[in-house]
């Protein structure tokens, strides 16, 4: 269900650690920055919307106190439960990047525990967009 619902949308994200080029100062693309905070067994989620088709690139780039640990990282669309992640990693650490190309419409991006938090930790990431 999940792949045909990405293909319907014609959204093909993968899951890449680190190495990746930043579009960052391209024309029409917009950076949003999130920061919250995620605790044992939870998850954290924000969304934003994308005006144009194009390309997307989200980057988990500050997790505290806790810095070396994995924790949970995706990108999907908003529902009634939180976000419905269609492309995640699972193994994510400070650095790692999910990129894709999406059309317009609502995203969301998520991290969440896989186990390794102690208490909480809070993180930053960015989105580069259309």
């Amino acid at each position: 269900m999940r792949y045909s619902f990405a293909s319907a949308l014609a959204v093909t994200l993968t899951a890449v650690l680190g190495g990746c080029s930043n579009p960052a100062g391209a024309n029409g693309t917009t950076t949003d920055t999130f920061n919250g905070t995620v605790t044992s067994t939870g998850f954290d989620s924000h969304s934003f919307t994308v005006s144009n088709s194009g390309d997307v690139v989200a980057t988990l780039t500050a997790l505290s106190p806790q810095t070396t640990i994995t924790v949970g990282f995706g990108l999907g669309q908003p529902s009634s439960t939180g976000c419905s992640l269609y492309s995640y990693s699972e193994s994510a650490r400070i650095g790692t990047v999910l990129s894709g190309t999406i059309g317009a419409g609502t995203y969301c991006v998520t991290v969440y525990d896989v186990g390794n938090i102690q208490g909480s930790d809070t993180y930053t990431l960015t989105v580069l967009h259309p």
